[in-house]
């Protein structure tokens, strides 16, 4: 199976899903990460917390914790990533060269706005695929005035420790929001594990899924 994981930024995917990909790429499945921006980040007063070289650099020992060798990083702008024919094009091109079985991108309700630009653009990308997840916002994520419904569960317990690597090989986010920021994310997987029957589990809301009898 081709598993295609697409996010704004470096970090993103590893927050939200980054337990079923490693599990998918631990089983066999290829799996292909698509990250739309390079995402180095400064504040509007001009202090810089990420470079693009260290972003670029920890994102790609993120991938390495997971199992995941398919990384691909476009040059959009970090902050300013539009519900636009441009990005929805190069979101295509990914589904047409990977032909992916199943797309997970993020929830259309994230009110950070690049989340919400790279989730539209890759539902207009993929209007003809038939399995589509969005997945689950966590903090830095912004924070909606919509309920995220939880209707999908993967079981991550053999991976919850790759998922966690992963984001302490992005040091510069872990720098930034430190320890408890891990620990608010063991949680979120212990407790929709708890709902899904299982130690740890990554939770989708769906879009679309087609299933092969």
């Amino acid at each position: 199976m081709n598993v295609l994981a697409i996010g704004a930024h470096l970090d993103d995917i590893e927050l939200a899903c980054g337990g079923t990909l490693a599990k998918a790429a631990a089983n066999g499945h290829d799996v292909r990460m698509v990250v739309l921006s390079q995402s180095d980040y400064a504040n509007y007063r001009g202090e810089t917390f990420r470079t693009k070289e260290q972003a670029l650099r920890e994102g790609h020992a993120a991938a390495r914790e997971l199992g995941v060798r398919d990384l691909v990083v476009l040059d959009n702008p970090t902050k300013d990533i539009p519900y636009h024919s441009t990005i929805v094009e190069q979101i295509e091109e990914h589904i047409d060269d990977f032909k992916p079985d199943m797309i997970f991108t993020h929830w259309a309700f994230d009110t950070h706005q690049a989340h919400q630009g790279v989730a539209l653009s890759t539902i207009s990308a993929a209007r003809r695929h038939p399995s589509i997840l969005m997945y689950e916002p966590i903090s830095p994520s912004g924070r909606s005035y919509v309920g995220f419904r939880p209707q999908a569960y993967v079981d991550i317990s053999a991976t919850i420790e790759r998922k966690l690597s992963s984001l302490r090989a992005h040091e510069s986010q872990y720098q930034k929001y430190g320890d408890k920021w891990l620990e608010a994310i063991q949680a979120r997987a212990r407790h929709r594990g708890f709902e899904g029957g299982c130690d740890y589990a990554e939770s989708f809301e769906i879009l679309r899924m087609g299933l092969a009898l």
